[in-house]
């Protein structure tokens, strides 16, 4: 979980395109399928695809660090926004499609935390209903070790973030380990903070098969996506329709 305030993660990402991210989503759902119209947000974050996304859609979401539940919400005042982990939720609302965006399917960390997490996306999906998932690095896509360092101001608030990446093997399963270290500048004074994040490096057959497991069928894996990382999309399975 980051340990950042949501408006320091605003100022991190602000040269994140959302709104491009939005429509572009938008775009590859009506062509799916133009009748889809409620979407449940996983792993939402700050909300920042869904204050563009609920112009078009019905939104709710979810997350498991509370302060950027409340943010989404401000996004999205029509919106329904839960605390709540990707892995195990429950609600009382089935969507036309959920989304799991922005490589947070990695949090999900192992291939049966993966299966569970995908599960817990198709039961909350109408017969007909589309899952959307935007993956983290493969195995071969990620840099290891390796140092990053990235900075953004918005204001009078300014994020300096670096981390080192290494690799894990925990058996079957290969972890990407981030170690990352921050420093945040405002007018009264800069703090340093740092924070470990572990995400799942899945590969192309490892999420395929972990959605065929989920109940999921017709899945169609678009190499570039919404920002170069790709983009899965399934349908419920009529097994379980």
């Amino acid at each position: 979980m980051f340990q950042l305030s949501a408006e320091q993660y605003d100022v991190l990402y602000s040269v994140k395109d959302y709104e491009r991210e939005a429509h572009l989503l938008r775009e590859h759902l009506s062509h799916l399928d133009p009748s889809l119209h409620t979407v449940l947000d996983v792993a939402c974050g700050t909300g920042a695809h869904d204050e563009h996304l609920c112009r078009y859609y019905e939104v709710d979401g979810l997350d498991l660090k509370s302060e950027f539940v409340e943010t989404a919400r401000r996004r999205n005042q029509r919106g329904r926004y839960h605390v709540a982990d990707m892995r195990d939720f429950r609600l009382d609302r089935l969507y036309d499609t959920v989304i799991c965006l922005f490589g947070s399917i990695g949090y999900a960390r192992s291939r049966a935390d993966l299966v569970r997490t995908l599960t817990c996306c198709r039961e909350h999906l109408t017969p007909r209903g589309v899952v959307v998932i935007e993956p983290w690095l493969t195995p071969d896509a990620f840099e290891s070790p390796a140092i990053h360092r990235h900075h953004s101001r918005e204001g009078e608030v300014t994020v300096v973030r670096m981390s080192r990446s290494t690799r894990r093997q925990d058996g079957a399963d290969c972890v990407s380990v981030l170690d990352i270290h921050y420093l945040v500048g405002t007018p009264e004074g800069i703090d340093y903070s740092t924070e470990t994040h572990e995400l799942g490096l899945f590969t192309h057959r490892q999420m395929e098969s972990a959605l065929t497991e989920a109940g999921f069928c017709d899945i169609h894996h678009d190499r570039q996506g919404l920002a170069g990382r790709g983009l899965y999309t399934a349908r419920v399975g009529r097994s379980n329709s």
